[in-house]
């Protein structure tokens, strides 16, 4: 009992102590650096953003006094700060992954392309990596997990996010011996496929948002990409292109995700799926085929069976952090992570007319949104992963509203990282 917080104290008492950089101070973070300061031996050495003044500001809020950060680019001062026990700030990222005192990195810029980088050299450096940044993982997370085994480290998404939770409520249930037919999450948020930033703006202010990462919330990307994860998990796939994301809720879900023969929606079981009437939780139907266990699972007042509903109402992204940096560093052990491989793709779908010549502008932007799929209809198709898309992705042609992009639409970027891991992820098919 109490392992974490008990091996924490222990490492505290020993003068020892986990050295974090994180990149990105968003909500997640901000959230984050204040989190980690009411964690025995975890420190925040190093924070990267582009906007130094952010990072400064999370660190003073998190209980730093402002005279013991100090901002620097360079390495050579960045090692010497560490050092004499000061927290550096700095806009050159590849501190993180460079500077010996840390252990690992935490990506939360939700950036796939400038994630890739990050990863790569993350586990390229011998440090692990956690992230944040579920948009990269999705897209070549099997390349990576790959990568950080060859190099002995952990790569791993984490436990807060819906992905991760989701996979916690399956170990759960694998643990007991039960059988997991539908892995899913709530969304938190409408969905409308065709929003666009301009006209959330005024909500992401209100929440404090990006726009961009808001419209990524309601035009459903973010909701395909968390599910692909998840598939990449289980080996699970959508049970029908973009899911259902029927409205349910903790009393109606086990008999609405029943197979169509039996009275409920899916074609077939093993699949990830959404509903807005489970936000903001996760959930899973679970099943035995063992008598005694149903006849128990009755007893307990789980239903009558022969499916039943395990429900975690709530997720705590960047709160719940810690426990996978813990795992991650202490225990070499991984919350989420891609081991059946790229099972699934979220692809492009383009949200209005694209003029030849005019760039996609990726997740969250007002030109395309992402659905969930099949990687083997993906491959066969040549569909574009949306979280391939760079600020160099441009059309080749006319694209209409609608329209699923395939590779040939569209010219990407081949010498960016992110294009060049998934050719080798899909090279080594991975």
């Amino acid at each position: 009992m109490f392992k974490i917080s008990r091996n924490l104290n222990e490492m505290k008492y020993n003068g020892e102590s986990i050295k974090l950089a994180i990149i990105g101070c968003g909500k997640m973070g901000t959230s984050l650096i204040s989190q980690l300061a009411n964690i025995d031996a975890m420190e925040v050495k190093l924070v990267v953003d582009k906007t130094p003044q952010k990072a400064i500001k999370a660190l003073v809020k998190s209980g730093v006094n402002e005279d013991k950060i100090i901002y620097t680019d360079d390495y050579n001062e960045g090692y010497e700060i560490l050092e004499k026990g000061y927290v550096c700030v700095s806009t050159n990222y590849r501190l993180s992954y460079k500077l010996l005192q840390i252990n690992a990195v935490i990506d939360c810029t939700g950036n796939p392309p400038f994630g890739a980088v990050i990863a790569r050299k993350t586990i390229q450096y011998h440090k692990h990596m956690i992230s944040f940044n579920v948009e990269c993982e999705a897209t070549v997370g099997p390349v990576l997990a790959d990568m950080a085994r060859k190099a002995g480290v952990v790569y791993t998404g984490i436990l807060g996010d819906e992905p991760g939770a989701i996979i916690d409520l399956c170990e759960y249930a694998f643990g007991m011996g039960l059988e997991v037919l539908v892995a899913a999450k709530g969304k938190n948020n409408r969905l409308d496929n065709y929003q666009t930033p301009e006209n959330l703006m005024e909500e992401a202010k209100e929440k404090d948002l990006n726009p961009k990462m808001l419209t990524s919330f309601v035009d459903g990307t973010n909701t395909m990409i968390e599910l692909n994860s998840v598939c990449n998990a289980l080996g699970f796939l959508p049970d029908t292109f973009g899911c259902h994301g029927i409205k349910t809720s903790p009393e109606t879900a086990v008999e609405d995700f029943k197979l169509k023969k039996d009275g409920g929606i899916l074609n077939n079981y093993k699949v990830v799926e959404f509903s807005q009437g489970m936000a903001p939780g996760v959930f899973i139907i679970v099943t035995s085929d063992k008598e005694d266990v149903r006849d128990l699972m009755k007893f307990l007042g789980f239903g009558d069976g022969p499916n039943y509903l395990m429900y975690r109402p709530y997720h705590l992204t960047s709160l719940e952090a810690p426990i996978t940096i813990y795992k991650a560093v202490v225990e070499n052990e991984a919350t989420i992570v891609p081991i059946q491989g790229q099972v699934a793709d979220t692809v492009t779908v383009a949200k209005r007319d694209i003029k030849k010549g005019e760039t996609l502008d990726g997740i969250g932007s007002e030109k395309v949104f992402g659905k969930l799929t099949s990687h083997v209809r993906s491959i066969d198709e040549d569909l574009l992963p949306i979280g391939m898309i760079t600020p160099k992705t441009k059309a080749i042609c006319d694209i209409k509203k609608d329209s699923l992009i395939d590779m040939s639409m569209v010219e990407i970027d081949e010498k960016a990282t992110i294009t060049r891991l998934r050719r080798r992820q899909n090279s080594m098919k991975l």
